[in-house]
């Protein structure tokens, strides 16, 4: 089941009018059972495994504040989780762990799991009955695509909550808002129109039909993806419950480190807040942080070696420019023109870039890559 379902929208109406027919002290207990049901219903092992990860974070995170030990202890089922089901379904070999599927919503899950922890390391959280954690946990709208809220923002917006016709109204705007993204501009218009007008872009034979398969993928991904993110979004204010943006026009970023400032903001947020301040922390070199955390980043994606290198591709490049722009800043009375010209020159290098590297890591190994890249290069 996807997103654009009358199966997903039965599930979203069924569960709005059932968590604000509750009375308000039992709502989003009873919305954490729906998440539980519907995850029985579609996959009862990735139920179980969910509920167990809720079960251990919860446990192993007793007491007024974490140490050392103990956080690794309470890190470990969420982590060796994830780990352990990319590996499986990335499996390359013809035995029993090829096709293994990784249970429904463990990749957001677990990095909500391991924030939690975390912060009760850092001190920032206290520790917190069991309920609580698993309203946090088991949340629908977000559970599947994301974002990857914060447990202080979702406390917070739980305390305060209150039927908000406006919010209510803005989004049902932004869930209808996602489906257009997703079905007439990211199935219709890029994948259909646009895609079948590229003569060569299933199977590029030239430069230029790579290079507009390549600008079809990048879009037509972030169609998908930001529209997915908006049905989440709205999904969420549908039950009174505001959670953090995703995307914020990354497309229009003029530098790297920007553009990664706009995309899939939740994940990268908190990978700068939990892998990049510790890695430099620990070595005070800005660029290994940055390469560090991207391949982070890939591997989360999927662990392969075509997301390995993707990561370092974007961490070497983002270590690249933050060098780029120490050495050679803004002269401080610039004149607008080149200010302009610095702009635009920085903005199609990072469109150029970032779509490169969507085409490069839909390829399925390295070889393949390599080819797509002289093609790119050299014409067919």
């Amino acid at each position: 089941m996807t997103y654009v379902s009358v199966e997903w929208l039965g599930w979203l109406a069924g569960t709005t009018a059932l968590f604000w027919a509750c009375p308000a002290r039992l709502r989003f207990q009873a919305l954490a059972l729906i998440t539980l049901v519907f995850l029985v219903v579609k996959s009862p092992p990735s139920a179980l495994v969910l509920l167990l990860l809720t079960l251990l974070t919860a446990t192993l995170t007793r007491g007024t504040r974490l140490e050392g030990r103990q956080t690794l202890i309470a890190l470990a089922p969420a982590a060796a989780s994830l780990v352990f089901f990319k590996l499986l379904s990335s499996a390359e070999s013809e035995d029993l762990l090829r096709g293994t599927l990784i249970p429904l919503g463990l990749s957001f899950y677990t990095l909500r799991c391991m924030h939690y922890v975390l912060e009760r390391y850092m001190g920032r959280i206290e520790q917190k009955p069991l309920p609580d954690l698993a309203e946090y946990l088991f949340f629908l709208p977000t559970i599947f695509i994301g974002p990857i809220h914060r447990y202080p923002a979702f406390d917070r917006e739980r305390r305060r909550h209150r039927w908000d016709a406006g919010l209510f109204s803005d989004g049902l705007e932004r869930i209808l808002y996602g489906y257009v993204k997703i079905t007439v501009i990211g199935n219709f218009l890029i994948a259909q129109v646009y895609l079948d007008w590229v003569p060569g872009a299933a199977e590029p034979a030239t430069s230029l039909d790579a290079y507009l398969a390549m600008l079809g993928i990048g879009f037509g991904l972030y169609m998908q993806f930001s529209g997915a993110s908006d049905v989440a979004i709205g999904f969420a204010r549908l039950l009174g419950i505001r959670v953090m943006e995703n995307f914020d026009w990354p497309f229009l970023s003029t530098s790297l480190p920007q553009f990664w400032q706009r995309w899939h903001i939740s994940l990268t947020s908190w990978a700068r807040e939990y892998v990049f301040a510790g890695v430099t922390s620990l070595t005070r070199s800005p660029a290994l942080s940055a390469i560090a955390t991207m391949v982070v980043i890939g591997l989360w994606h999927e662990m392969s070696l075509r997301y390995l290198l993707w990561g370092l591709y974007h961490g070497l490049g983002i270590a690249v420019w933050q060098r780029v722009a120490r050495r050679w800043p803004p002269a401080p009375q610039e004149p607008a023109a080149l200010g302009v010209l610095r702009r635009v020159f920085g903005w199609l290098l990072t469109l150029h870039f970032v779509m490169l590297g969507f085409l490069l890591v839909r390829q399925p190994d390295l070889a393949s890559m390599l080819g797509v890249l002289r093609l790119l290069v050299m014409g067919g």
